[in-house]
């Protein structure tokens, strides 16, 4: 039966991000006042972070079910179903809260009260502008006006009207902008020091994804470039991990390497060169895809990531959930193996068909052991006889490293090195669209939450540099064209994984068209896609999300999506309604 855990996801999400020591004692906040506090470095080292605690994100699957991507069914996990079908309403709280940013303002108000150094009071302004900025700018994308607060009120204020999203924009990008200006190129380690801390670099990154998402393509283009200019790479590996070989015996039945000219032993390095971007050992400030990282501490269950362990965990392996899955319409989008739009024709009614003809494989095959028999068919290469299985046949490699379909092989996790793939719809716990996640899934487990729930006390790379090649290359496609410098930013990811490189000649729209499906398929499940669907604007959301089935390989319809104009925007929630009288009259639209 699945696991009724209210708030559980979000509880755990906010854990520290390795900054704090193990002194975790709590003082009451009636006994705390500005007279007693704030008297010393670490009053400020605390508060700094607590709020990097609560802003700097962790992994963002479950804001992707709030798009064309992802599917959550659980409502005390996620309330995208809801959203996908147009139901959301003025009862539901979408994030409209403040406490972080009186929190902020508060740090400010009482920095020089503190002992630290003129420069590290003026640093440590800088990160809380920047945190604040960073927090204002995921506020207004969701609410549009919101309240422009710079100083710290009291807990009894109530009439508050929100300000124009022109000025709360040009506010947001103004604070980056000056913290770009002023932080490090990076820390040293130590108090007040540790590496993981906001560097400039970070805030330009801030600063090109807030600027792209404001449309101001310009302020994007070059806050993107500064962050390529400085210490930052795609990771890759090397050698092809040994552990992978039954997976890689998989691959290379898969993929037609020779027929499409392509390199196979890059193609399926790229495979894994995608996939462990997100292993433990590759997550850490200095890690050169790492631009900024939410860090967790081992050992202490509060501090550590319940999502990829145990929700994003397809339920054949042990604790797993399969509460955030993908849907169909994302692994339509994977390109081809060779880069071109997978052309994905086949009805519902027909993959319906394919998928029994493969479940009655193993009815009529006498074997007991299901994963025995299917890793046999899949070494002699006998279930790619099967129809079901051309949709998953020469496509993107990133397909392969993210994505778990019916006889997928996995080897190098803690479920065991002949761990296949079983979708089994009528199971509890199974996922609800016939796939499951394997990027960005925990390979082991760490500390138990509450001596009952597996987590993960891998960090997370919260900004990739991936994130900023796909930022640099729309924008300066939109600024200037498609030309040399966009296809350069856009060919490391291909290199990356093995693919050929893009068309040279396209026009404007067609090549807006094919970056805005590789950052789709890059950024898969990273929670960016609602972001992007907005921004590009209520046409294309039309498109991808307004009378669109999400549909099971078995056929069943798990729901059509609705898309409606209102979706730009969240609702002002009821509850602020109710303390605030100035937003009685100021809903946003639609609600």
């Amino acid at each position: 039966m699945k696991k009724y855990i209210v708030s559980l996801i979000t509880l755990v999400g906010l854990g520290s991000l390795g900054l704090t020591s193990c002194d975790l004692s709590v003082t009451n906040p009636t006994d705390v006042s500005s007279d007693t506090y704030w008297k010393t470095d670490k009053d400020v080292w605390s508060s700094l972070n607590d709020l990097y605690s609560a802003l700097i994100p962790g992994c963002g699957i479950y804001s992707d079910t709030f798009s064309d991507d992802v599917r959550c069914p659980y409502p005390w996990e996620s309330a995208g179903s809801t959203f996908q079908t147009n139901g959301l309403s003025s009862q539901q709280d979408m994030g409209y809260d403040f406490v972080s940013i009186r929190r902020a303002n508060d740090v400010l108000e009482h920095l020089d009260q503190s002992g630290l150094t003129d420069e590290l009071k003026q640093r440590v302004r800088a990160e809380v502008r920047l945190l604040r900025a960073w927090n204002y700018a995921r506020m207004t994308l969701d609410f549009g006006k919101v309240p422009l607060l710079t100083d710290r009120l009291e807990y009894t204020e109530r009439d508050i009207k929100r300000d124009d999203v022109a000025m709360v924009r040009k506010f947001v990008l103004d604070e980056m902008r000056e913290a770009a200006s002023s932080l490090p190129k990076s820390y040293p380690g130590g108090y007040f020091q540790e590496r993981s801390r906001l560097t400039c670099y970070a805030a330009y990154a801030m600063l090109a994804r807030t600027a792209l998402n404001f449309g101001d393509y310009k302020l994007a283009e070059e806050a993107a470039l500064k962050v390529m200019e400085g210490p930052f790479d795609l990771h890759k590996i090397d050698a092809i991990p040994a552990a992978t070989a039954p997976e890689v015996e998989q691959l290379r039945g898969l993929v037609d390497f020779a027929a499409l000219g392509l390199d196979e032993e890059a193609f399926i390095r790229g495979v894994y060169s995608y996939r462990s971007i997100w292993d433990a050992e590759n997550v850490s400030p200095g890690s050169p895809e790492c631009i900024l990282v939410r860090e967790y501490l081992a050992g202490n269950a509060d501090y550590t990531d319940l999502t990829r362990y145990t929700s994003m965990r397809p339920s054949q392996m042990v604790d797993g959930w399969s509460s955030v899955v993908p849907q169909q319409t994302l692994i339509d989008a994977y390109w081809t193996a060779d880069g071109k739009p997978a052309r994905i024709d086949i009805t519902p009614a027909q993959r319906a068909k394919n998928w029994d003809a493969v479940t009655k494989l193993f009815e009529k095959s006498g074997e007991s052991d299901f994963t025995k028999f299917a890793n046999q068919l899949v070494s002699n290469g006998k279930y790619l006889d099967q129809d079901f299985f051309n949709e998953f046949r020469n496509r993107d490699p990133r397909l392969y490293a993210s994505i778990l379909f019916h006889f997928h092989r996995v080897a190098d996790t803690d479920a065991g090195s002949s761990f296949i793939y079983r979708w089994m719809p009528a199971q509890n716990n199974e996922s609800t669209t016939g796939y499951n996640f394997i990027k960005m899934v925990a390979k082991s487990t760490g500390t138990m939450l509450w001596g009952a729930y597996p987590t993960s006390e891998a960090n997370y790379p919260s900004i990739r540099f991936a994130e900023m090649l796909l930022t640099f290359a729309e924008a300066h496609t939109l600024n200037t064209g498609y030309d040399d410098q966009a296809r350069a930013a856009l060919d490391r990811l291909r290199d990356r994984v093995g693919m050929p490189h893009v068309p040279v000649s396209l026009s404007q729209k067609e090549a807006l068209e094919l970056i805005r499906n590789e950052r789709r398929i890059e950024l898969a499940g990273e929670g960016f896609r609602l972001d992007d669907i907005r921004r590009y604007g209520n046409e294309y959301a039309e498109k991808y999300m307004n009378n669109v089935p999400v549909v099971r390989p078995d056929g069943e319809t798990v729901l059509t999506m609705k898309w409606d104009k209102r979706m730009m925007l969240y609702p002002i929630p009821q509850t602020a309604i109710d303390v605030n009288p100035l937003l009685k009259d100021d809903q946003n639209d639609g609600y």
